[in-house]
């Protein structure tokens, strides 16, 4: 049966229709691909921060690749528990994140009533940077390595105490494990931020402290503080001079901070990739290494499910070691 003239120019209206239509999907698609809207990165602790810096480094650079604002939202309080919250809040959908401190794993240990399962309530998306520690002492401190401070310790009981910018910080964890595996009696004083942490250790009246490297970094360089040795397993590359705390009779001995991005669990799988390929690519850019390497911070990246691997190991391992401390919060 030959095609009359009709049949053909319908034949052909429609073939032109699916042309123009194969045409517009990708741009549909893209319309609706993730962010099509702005996000909100909420940092759980006040601005100026090694949190906040870093929130805010990569909120401008994914920003510029997406097209789209990364808001960032200071939520301090709480030890990080207020601006956590936020997530239960919003939708899984991505658009609202967490970047909280190694607290995330610590807290529910020293919190009887801690309001969230760090594992169940959240997915990971990527650590964003590590901040080492490095002992530090002022720079007349009679010890010049770890077993001149440790001797001091053994021969004045008691004699020792160590600052911190709070009970259950990574700095404190770090001072009262360093303690227990040296065998020293060693007070522990915490107070409201570095701050005044760095000004009474400077005064003589704490002995030592584990600062985070994003605020001893500059000081040591300075010649305002010394460093006795830094808290990671592997030395910093930016005081390469400067042993481990495991290198110096201590091995094992390896505390380390991290911050994270965490989105709320179930948050579709490929709204998490596409935000940890924006962040990786964000955290290779040789500027924005530059620039965390020179505030004494190491750069991260590591895939969502590496992230959930270092969450679910921390969350053992400072159970167990807080409960063998004793440590629990006022």
């Amino acid at each position: 049966m030959t095609p009359t003239a009709t049949s053909l120019r319908l034949r052909r209206r429609a073939l032109l229709q699916a042309a123009a239509l194969g045409a517009v999907l990708p741009n549909a698609w893209a319309q609706g691909a993730f962010p099509n809207k702005p996000v909100r990165i909420v940092v759980p602790f006040a601005a100026g921060g090694p949190t906040d810096l870093m929130a805010r480094a990569i909120a401008k650079a994914m920003g510029q690749s997406t097209g789209q604002p990364f808001i960032v939202d200071n939520k301090p309080g709480g030890g990080g528990v207020i601006g956590m919250s936020e997530i239960g809040r919003n939708p899984a959908d991505g658009y609202t994140l967490v970047m909280p401190s190694i607290l995330a794993v610590t807290n529910p240990a020293l919190m009887p009533n801690y309001p969230f399962d760090t594992l169940k309530d959240f997915s990971p998306v990527t650590i964003v940077g590590f901040i080492p520690h490095a002992l530090v002492v002022k720079p007349d401190f009679p010890a010049t390595d770890l077993q001149g401070l440790v001797k001091m310790g053994k021969a004045n009981p008691g004699s020792l105490s160590y600052a911190s910018s709070g009970i259950g910080t990574s700095a404190h964890l770090a001072g009262a494990l360093f303690a227990q595996r040296a065998g020293i009696q060693a007070t522990h004083v915490p107070y409201r931020g570095a701050g005044p942490a760095v000004q009474d250790l400077l005064g003589g009246r704490v002995q030592f402290m584990f600062l985070d490297m994003s605020t001893a970094l500059g000081q040591i360089q300075a010649g305002k503080l010394r460093a006795l040795a830094v808290a990671p397993a592997q030395r910093f590359d930016g005081l390469p001079q400067v042993p481990t705390v495991a290198e110096q009779g201590y091995p094992g001995f390896d505390v380390h901070g991290w911050y994270g991005l965490l989105v709320k669990s179930g948050t579709p799988a490929p709204v998490v990739d596409a935000l940890y390929r924006e962040v990786k690519a964000a955290l290779t850019a040789p500027d924005l290494q530059a620039m965390f390497r020179a505030q004494g911070i190491e750069p991260g990246g590591m895939p969502p499910a590496e992230y959930g691997e270092v969450i679910r190991k921390d969350l053992v391992q400072w159970r167990k070691t807080i409960a063998e401390l004793g440590i629990k919060l006022d």
